[in-house]
Formats: structure tokens, C-alpha cells, sequence
């Protein structure tokens, strides 16, 4: 199974573009990737059960996802090796800047910034790239 970003559709009207998937390139079956289908349900859920036509991006609502939407752009002919190395530098990288964001949103006393970097931060702080990917690489 391949990594990929793909587009999930949901009720035949919105598309949700950069969603982290386990591609089997012999039997074309797709799985998303399990630290991400918590964000993926949660997103389909505020959409409700009539949703408008409508064109989002996954990459824009999970830090997880986009961490793996600008590496596979950045490197889209990286082995398994160095897509894991690339991951986990990109993953502290993120972590780094988003503490020192919490810095700020803390000394300007803002709760709603706080709460949000405090959300992006538990989509990044348990990934474990053996964890997720031993068995499917």
C-alpha cells in the first residue's frame, strides 16, 4: 500500500481534497489513515446530512495532513525511508512554531487561539510514523 492524498466525496456534493490514504495499487481499495479519520468524521459531521456543493481542503483543518500534503509535494519520488525522516522533521518543525505561537496567544490572553493551537498541537504530539505506517509500506 502507497501513501497518497486523494479526494473523499461525500453525499455527491462536496469534495474534500488532500485526505491522507493507504492506496492498494493491485486491488484499488483506499483506507485513510487512522490518525486523521477523527478530523475526516468530525468535518463530515458538521457538514450535516443535506450539504451545499462545496470544495474543501483537508489540508486546511488537520496539521497532520498538511504536514503530508507539503512533503509529498516537496517530494513526491521520496522512499519510504526518507518520506519517514522528511515526516518527523516536518512534525517537530510544526510542533516548534506552534509552541512558539502559543506564546503569543498567551500573553494576549486570547482563549479561542489558545484552544485551537491546543487542537492542532493533539493532531501532530501522537504520531508515530512505525506505528501507522510498519505495516502498510
Amino acid at each position: 500500500m502507497e501513501l497518497e492524498l486523494r479526494t473523499v466525496v461525500y453525499a455527491k456534493k462536496v469534495e474534500i481534497r488532500n485526505v491522507p490514504v493507504f492506496a492498494c495499487t493491485a486491488c484499488v481499495a483506499y483506507e485513510v489513515l487512522q490518525p486523521v479519520k477523527p478530523d475526516l468524521t468530525e468535518c463530515i459531521s458538521k457538514l450535516g446530512e443535506r450539504p451545499a456543493k462545496q470544495d474543501l481542503s483537508f489540508a486546511e483543518q488537520n496539521e497532520l495532513a498538511d504536514l503530508f500534503h507539503e512533503q509529498l509535494l516537496a517530494w513526491p519520488d521520496a522512499t519510504d525511508q526518507e518520506m519517514e525522516y522528511r515526516m518527523k522533521e516536518a512534525v517537530q518543525e510544526r510542533i516548534n512554531l506552534l509552541l512558539d505561537i502559543m506564546g503569543y496567544a498567551h500573553k494576549a490572553e486570547d482563549k479561542a487561539w489558545m484552544e485551537d493551537i491546543e487542537r492542532r498541537l493533539g493532531q501532530l504530539s501522537g504520531f508515530v510514523w512505525r506505528a501507522h505506517f510498519s505495516n502498510a509500506v
